[in-house]
């Protein structure tokens, strides 16, 4: 008999929420199989068996959180004798009842202390989280708890009557309906309120001519989708270019710390992607390694976990600099916000021919805007503006023959 615990997903992470069982008790599972999916502050994924065999016992239910550790589920594989425990998310039953009985006690008890994220979030808004009760295990404050307080702070009082009486009426006033916010949509919320009130925002804009990459991957396109078995869009380029730039432009490629700028040796390049109910980043580490090529593929395969919910927390940890792209749903300029605790984000709009002027004629060509916002308590407006001209020198000028693995 094995049994299915939460997992440690990450260093802060303490606790977990079950969003989902694909199986139910009695079903047949395969070692590897996907049974669950579940939901932290950071990241979504879904978490396999350890064995094969069948999901005798659902112990927690959907939509209830849980600490890290929690037995989610018993497998019985038809083998009750004790077998290895190092496999994670595995516990085997070794029948010491005391043993488990006190084990189980400790889980139901755990430590009152606060999570970086909640203390990080009740010291940015000056709450004093005595006057909160929380409904996390134990009583313990979690972040929805220090959301629903600041709201609750911020409301008017004859509105907050209105709305009262709303919820306590179906339907609603004028046909409404009132919808909570989900999970991930609380977590954009207060980490772009965050990102607001902690730097110092300036966006800057460049239009760049992109008709030389324009032309070539109309050329290899096809050739690299029969290669690959998916398509070649412009995104890597940018990130090429972006990357390049930050490796001459070092300062963009930090964070603020106090009064220290913390100067990162890796380029981690965030790529956002949206997914339904939100958007997501996650990171290609050590992203200066890799080709037009090697940018695409890890984006490709990051997008994908991201979709599928199979992002892990070192996947959205650690970023150092984002890019995200709007342009592929039309917009044409937007003035993104920094994702923190980076200095900046550049925004690719939607690559359109337009007429513009060129030795004093005119021409059709492939261009684009691309906006950075960037924090001005880290970089001023000349370094900020150079880095950004760097990138649009990059892909005006950029060379194909040093893209031959396409």
């Amino acid at each position: 008999m094995a049994t299915m615990i939460m997992p440690r997903l990450g260093e802060t992470i303490t606790e977990g929420t079950v969003t989902k069982w694909y199986k139910n008790e009695g079903d047949m599972v395969e070692k590897d199989e996907m049974v669950l999916e579940v939901s932290t502050d950071k990241v979504d994924t879904e978490i396999p068996s350890p064995i094969s065999g069948k999901l005798s016992k659902i112990l927690v239910q959907e939509n209830k959180t849980v600490p890290v550790e929690t037995e989610l589920a018993l497998i019985d594989d038809g083998d009750q004798a004790p077998g290895d425990e190092s496999k994670v998310g595995k516990r085997i039953d070794s029948g010491d009842k005391t043993q488990e009985h006190e084990l189980d006690t400790k889980r139901a008890m755990p430590s009152p202390t606060l999570s970086p994220l909640v203390r990080r979030l009740a010291a940015d808004h000056n709450i004093d989280t005595d006057q909160i009760v929380g409904t996390g295990i134990g009583g313990r404050i979690k972040k929805r708890d220090i959301l629903e307080f600041i709201e609750k702070q911020d409301e008017p009082k004859e509105e907050q009557v209105v709305n009262n009486l709303k919820e306590s009426s179906k339907p609603f006033l004028n046909g409404e309906e009132r919808v909570p916010l989900s999970g991930m949509r609380k977590a954009i919320a207060e980490h772009m309120v965050r990102s607001k009130h902690t730097s110092a925002h300036v966006t800057t804009v460049v239009e760049v001519d992109m008709t030389k990459i324009a032309t070539f991957r109309e050329q290899v396109k096809k050739r690299f989708k029969n290669n690959k078995g998916y398509s070649l869009t412009f995104l890597p380029f940018v990130a090429k270019a972006v990357i390049d730039a930050l490796q001459k432009n070092p300062d963009m490629n930090s964070s603020i710390d106090g009064d220290y700028l913390i100067m990162k040796k890796s380029i981690n390049l965030g790529i956002a992607v949206s997914v339904p109910g939100g958007l997501i980043v996650p990171v290609i580490k050590e992203a200066e390694n890799l080709s037009v090529a090697g940018l695409a593929a890890s984006i490709i395969e990051l997008a994908a976990k991201a979709r599928e919910k199979r992002l892990e927390p070192d996947d959205v940890n650690g970023g150092t600099f984002t890019i995200t792209d709007p342009g592929i749903f039309g917009s044409i300029i937007q003035t993104p916000i920094i994702n923190q605790p980076e200095v900046g984000i550049l925004s690719l709009e939607r690559i359109e021919k337009r007429a513009v002027v060129i030795d004093d004629a005119i021409a059709i060509r492939s261009m684009v805007y691309l906006p950075l916002s960037y924090d001005h308590r880290a970089v001023d407006g000349a370094q900020a503006t150079s880095f950004l001209v760097q990138i649009k020198e990059n892909l005006e000028n950029w060379d194909p023959s040093a893209e031959i693995s396409l």
